[in-house]
């Protein structure tokens, strides 16, 4: 059993995020695809561009900091659980939600007529990849997920742990994911 916010628990989850979106998206026509179920909602690519820009955006202060290795761990086994408020912000994301949320300049998604499926599975595949290797980087260093401070991507005063990226990283993932699942059910449905 993998503990939630653990090294083993974030890499199961990132290997289950390809298989879900590599089996979903290769079952996606193009049409639907690129087919908005309405006009303020995002179609199947824009979810997946979203994914790509957020997460390489978490990922560009992780890096460094796994890099620098600043505090290590003798027990690997152990959760990084998040603070109350990141467990709050967490929830507030899990699928299914109840609540959009405004997306922030850098992270929306291009227009949707110029994005290639196989492409865009393949730049998800490789950021999860990524995620993967980093973990799997601050796992031999023996890193603590917990103890390790980064920047907010976006809000450079707040802090967090190198666990909380991750596990917002994670959540943000499975919450668009549940999206265009449910954007190609609509989509089907009209049919």
């Amino acid at each position: 059993m993998h503990l939630p916010y653990s090294y083993s628990w974030y890499i199961q989850q990132f290997k289950k995020a390809k298989d879900t979106s590599e089996t979903f998206l290769l079952s996606v026509d193009d049409r639907d695809f690129l087919r908005p179920p309405a006009d303020d909602q995002w179609a199947i690519a824009e979810c997946y561009d979203h994914l790509i820009k957020f997460g390489y955006l978490y990922l560009q202060n992780m890096e460094p900091a796994l890099a620098a290795n600043y505090t290590t761990t003798d027990n690997l086994q152990q959760p990084f659980k998040p603070r109350w408020i990141t467990r709050k912000v967490i929830s507030f994301f899990a699928p299914p939600y109840k609540m959009k949320v405004k997306t922030f300049t850098q992270m929306k998604p291009a227009p949707v007529s110029g994005y290639n499926r196989m492409e865009l599975l393949n730049d998800y595949i490789s950021l999860q990849d990524r995620l993967i290797a980093e973990l799997e980087k601050g796992q031999q260093q023996q890193t603590n997920l917990g103890a390790v401070m980064v920047e907010h991507p976006i809000f450079s005063i707040l802090k967090m742990t190198l666990s909380e990226c991750f596990a917002i990283v994670e959540v943000h993932q499975r919450r668009h994911q549940w999206q265009a699942e449910q954007t190609l059910k609509m989509l089907e449905d009209k049919l």
